[in-house]
């Protein structure tokens, strides 16, 4: 079964990290009151998905920049 030309493993990949960086783009969007944190705490949760969304990465073997 094909989607888009791609595996339902490389299409779910894809998604997960579209996700990924779009969290990390507009975290306000998806962290409640996080536009009401201070500057640091913003940069230090920042920082955090930033240490996941390596992690991830890893673990699905798959660079932020192939997708």
């Amino acid at each position: 079964m094909k989607i888009n030309n791609l595996t339902p493993k490389q299409f779910a990949r894809r998604e997960i990290i579209k996700y990924l960086r779009d969290l990390f783009d507009n975290p306000a969007k998806y962290i409640q009151g996080f536009d009401d944190l201070t500057h640091k705490q913003q940069e230090e949760i920042l920082r955090f998905i930033s240490l996941d969304e390596h992690r991830i990465d890893k673990l699905l073997n798959l660079p932020m920049g192939e997708s």
